[in-house]
Formats: structure tokens, C-alpha cells, sequence
């Protein structure tokens, strides 16, 4: 099982607004290394002033990389998707707050895979 990064922008796609419990399955921006079971961590960047910087929620990878077609309206739309079921979010503070983020890995502007020495430390702040 790999980690991967994935940031969001609120005011692009509004994770607190688009998701509302665990469970709920959203497709986002694929790598060709992403597998089923891989997690993917979502990172609400600087862009919404009322949240700060941070890991909000993460999930699995439910279904493989594909290219979505057919859904103009969607981000992803005719990119390479896969399909994350959210496994557990918080809708307040970060589960990983920026400065732990900036200790343990790199920020990236698009979905990345993290490297084992953090992903083995995001593992155990998480319970994974």
C-alpha cells in the first residue's frame, strides 16, 4: 500500500461541501503508479483563508486508474482518474497540520506519491 498527496483547492472543489461522511466515493487525479488499496491524503491548501493548511482527509483507491469520459463538468474529465472512497475526514481542524506536512514531506502542486520514510511516519500519526 502506497500514500499518495493529493491537493485540494476549496475554491476549485469544495471538500467540505462535496463531502459529507466516510464512505462517500469521489474521483480524483490519477497517477499510472496509483493501485486498488493505495491511499490518497488531501491536502487543503492556503487558498480559503478559513481553513488552515493542512491533511483533512484521506482514502482508498477503490478502482484502478482510467480516464474518465463523458462527464464535462467534472475536473477530471478525459484525464486519468481513480476513484478514492473517503475513509475518514475532519471537518474542523487538520488531522496533519502544515507544520507537521512541511517536516515530513515535500508539498506538491498535483497528485504525487509520498516517499516510504513519510509515508511510515504519516502511518503512525494517522493509525493506518
Amino acid at each position: 500500500m502506497h500514500l499518495y498527496f493529493e491537493p485540494v483547492n476549496l475554491l476549485q472543489w469544495n471538500l467540505f461541501q462535496k463531502v459529507k461522511d466516510i464512505g462517500h466515493v469521489e474521483c480524483f487525479l490519477a497517477t499510472k503508479s496509483m493501485n486498488i488499496g493505495d491511499i490518497v491524503l488531501l491536502h487543503v491548501g492556503k487558498h480559503d483563508r478559513k481553513y488552515e493548511s493542512g491533511i483533512y482527509a484521506y482514502g482508498k483507491i477503490i478502482r484502478a486508474p482510467y480516464i474518465l469520459h463523458n462527464s464535462p463538468k467534472d475536473y477530471c474529465n478525459e484525464k486519468l482518474s481513480v476513484d478514492v472512497q473517503i475513509s475518514d475526514i475532519s471537518f474542523n481542524e487538520p488531522m496533519i497540520h502544515e507544520d507537521m506536512c512541511k517536516k515530513i514531506f515535500h508539498q506538491f502542486r498535483r497528485v504525487h506519491r509520498i516517499d516510504e520514510t513519510a509515508s511510515t511516519q504519516i502511518r503512525a500519526i494517522l493509525k493506518l
